[in-house]
């Protein structure tokens, strides 16, 4: 089989100067599009896209929502479509922190725990092939920040476990996954700052300035200030 990916895109946010900071709102994103042609010329087009939205709360932790909606379509020679559609919506949660003492690059690993279904339609006949189940997946990726609090993120693969059940079965299908090596992810993320106070030297997020600022009002502090010469009144007299 031959495969082609045709883009790996990914959907990120504005931010201000200090982005992923506690007390941030993190938008992030990607899509997928892949065609494939089978033996029997049959023509396959799978697409999907991930969206999810979360909060920071401390330094290194953020809890969201993500949804994810996707397709794929076959055509068969004889010109008859099939659609299989998917969803995923559920919870994440997010661990991140820059590598060593760097500024750029930076280690996160994400836990997502998905309501998960998807039904099957045909040339607009009704649906068929309803099912619904759970999805429990766990990735690490890898971030380089770029400036501005824009960061590109590189994820390949993890671990995953999904229970499926369609509605006119009696058992499920439960599979488990390791595409650590086998999958690979590009995204770009970004920060909304709710405008808190506080800060921290978080994942994407540009501190490098604050920082620099930061160290000149500490040495600018703790230099000693010249005292000033007190004029002596017996001179002047």
């Amino acid at each position: 089989m031959k495969k082609l990916i045709l883009a790996l895109l990914a959907m990120g946010t504005l931010a201000t100067a200090n982005a992923q900071e506690p007390h941030s709102i993190l938008l992030y994103g990607d899509a997928t599009l892949k065609t494939e042609r089978l033996p029997a010329l049959n023509k396959t087009t799978d697409w999907d896209a991930n969206i999810g939205i979360g909060y920071q709360f401390n330094h290194n932790w953020t809890l969201g929502l993500k949804v994810m909606w996707g397709q794929k379509a076959t055509k068969s020679v004889a010109g008859v479509n099939i659609t299989d559609n998917l969803y995923k919506v559920g919870p994440f949660a997010r661990y991140s922190h820059y590598i060593r003492k760097s500024e750029t690059f930076f280690w996160y690993t994400q836990m997502d725990f998905d309501y998960a279904g998807g039904y099957r339609t045909n040339d607009g006949n009704p649906a068929t092939f309803k099912h619904t189940g759970i999805y429990v997946g766990i990735y690490p990726a890898l971030g380089i920040n770029v400036g501005r609090g824009l960061c590109l993120n590189f994820s390949i693969g993890g671990l995953d476990y999904s229970t499926d059940k369609q509605q006119s079965a009696t058992n499920s299908d439960n599979t488990f996954n390791f595409t650590f090596g086998n999958q690979a992810h590009v995204g770009i993320s970004k920060n909304f700052n709710t405008g808190h106070k506080m800060h921290s030297h978080h994942e994407p997020g540009d501190e490098v300035h604050r920082r620099k600022a930061d160290k000149m009002e500490d040495e600018d502090d703790a230099a000693p200030k010249p005292k000033r010469k007190e004029r002596n009144r017996d001179d002047d007299e």
